[in-house]
């Protein structure tokens, strides 16, 4: 069975979606890490950035989900109300 997987989406909005990045980037590796994440990667694509993690198990990709951290930085996203999706996979 495949590692369930965590799809967070953050478009540019009045900043650019990599400025969020670099603000958020180290609570959220901090939060995953915490939360035993197993693999992760950050993608920039022409619109923002794709930050893809894996945990063990569904419970714990959603304690992930439940952070006070991770739920700040998804609060400060660039567009926040149309420049976030948040999508929970299957795995890889």
């Amino acid at each position: 069975m495949s590692d369930p997987w965590l799809l967070i989406e953050v478009l540019d909005g009045e900043t650019p979606a990599s400025d969020w990045r670099r603000t958020y980037s180290d609570a959220l590796l901090t939060a995953a890490i915490t939360d035993r994440a197993v693999r992760w990667s950050w993608r920039p694509h022409e619109r923002g950035v794709v930050f893809e993690i894996a945990f063990r198990t569904e419970a714990i990709r959603d304690e992930f989900c439940g952070q006070p951290p991770v739920k700040a930085a998804l609060e400060a996203v660039p567009d926040p109300r149309h420049g976030l999706s948040v999508t929970p996979g299957g795995g890889d």
